[in-house]
Formats: C-alpha cells, structure tokens, sequence
C-alpha cells in the first residue's frame, strides 16, 4: 500500500500560455513564440481532476509557469482562480504561485498578488553583467532593468519575491559579488539552478568537468550563502 503522507499531491504546475516575451540564451521551453492560451474547459476539467484526488495536500500550491504568466490578463487569472475555487469541494486551501521574468509587473499587478495572497518568484540572474548574458528580450536586450523595476515595485508593495538564479560556467567566477547584490537589494528567499541540457536547450556552458568540479569547491566554500539552501 502507498503510504498517503509521502504520495499526497502537494503541487500542481500549470502553463497558462506558452508565449514569453523574453528569450533566454538558456531556455529549455518549445513555442515560446505560440500565444495559445489554455482555455476555461482545460482548467475545469484540470481543477475538477485535483480536487478529486483523495490524498491531495492542504494547503496546495498551484504554479502559474513558462512561458511568462503574467502575458494573460489580470482578467485571465481572476476568472481561473474563480474555477479552481468553484471546484474545490474538499475546500482545502489554494495557494497560487507565479513564477515570472518580473518585466512586466506594474501596480495593477501588485494589487492582484496583494488581493488573493499570490506568491510571487522571480527569475534573477544577479548583477547585470550575468543576467544580461543569458537574460535577453527578443531584440537581444538585456532585461536586467526592467526585472529590477519590476522587484523594486514588488518591494514597495510589501511584497517579497522569491528569486531563482541560473549558474553558468560565467556567473562561477562571481559568487561573491553575487551574494553582496542579493543581499543590498533584500533578496534573502533565493534558490540556485544550474544549467542544464533540456528540451530545445543542447548544450551547457557547464558541461565540462573541471567546471563542475569548479561548482562543487564553491559549494563546500560557502557552505552557507551565496548557496542558499
């Protein structure tokens, strides 16, 4: 027999559309040009499946991710999040949770995340020299600017994003220098990827083995930031 605690669904990710208005050098993601967007019928029969589950978790976390979930509406978001609560008749609680580039939140946007207690992480590659490496618009532009806009906006509205940093072989000459900006701009809930060979993505920059080995030294170095656990 399974055992319920450790097979509960805790987690459910859902791509709202494929399209990003960015284009990471990195990015792993197919049809970042499409503007599909998944319609009211898929969220119905999406949120009617997870609410049926007889070991799903309380709270759940639901995932607003990839390509960029902040291209639909606020109208988008106040309609789904209106169907997974009209389907939710174990009437556990709903955590939502946007994983964004950050380029294109203004206070409209704040005010959404503040009026239903959206969790908010941002993607981050920290100082503008690494971000701006990988972390380019479709014109080839850094976006460094305008993601930092948008966390400093976040900020003002009492709202602390989480951040997820990508590690090139590039940013491994910098974890110093890393840790000071996250830490001057108050950026303290951090995680750390790596990048890796996955889907359209063919080829790391960390393939090599003395760059991994390279990671691991840095890792047991700092054993507390910058590689915040």
């Amino acid at each position: 027999m399974p055992d319920p605690v450790r097979t509960k669904t805790r987690l459910v990710v859902i791509q709202a559309t494929p399209f990003c208005n960015v284009n990471c050098c990195y990015c792993y993601l197919p049809d970042r040009s499409s503007t599909k967007r998944i319609d009211d019928r898929t969220l119905k029969r999406t949120f009617e499946w997870l609410f049926t589950e007889p070991f799903l978790s309380d709270p759940v976390s639901i995932v607003w991710h990839a390509g960029e979930p902040l291209i639909p509406p606020i109208s988008f978001y106040e309609n789904a999040f209106h169907i997974a609560e009209q389907c939710n008749t174990q009437g556990v609680r709903i955590v939502h949770c946007f994983q964004t580039n950050g380029t294109l939140i203004n206070q409209d946007w704040c005010d959404f995340i503040n009026r239903h207690n959206v969790k908010i992480g941002v993607s981050l590659d920290g100082p503008q020299h690494i971000h701006d490496a990988q972390r380019v618009d479709r014109l080839g532009r850094g976006t460094f600017d305008r993601t930092m806009r948008g966390i400093k906006l976040l900020q003002q509205n009492n709202i602390q994003p989480s951040i997820i940093m990508v590690l090139t072989q590039y940013a491994l000459d910098y974890p110093d220098e890393i840790w000071h900006f996250f830490a001057e701009h108050r950026l303290t809930h951090l995680a750390f990827n790596t990048e890796e060979i996955e889907g359209v993505h063919k080829y790391s920059s960390l393939i090599e083995d003395e760059t991994f080995t390279r990671l691991l030294e840095l890792r047991e170095k700092h054993d507390s930031p910058p590689f915040v656990r």
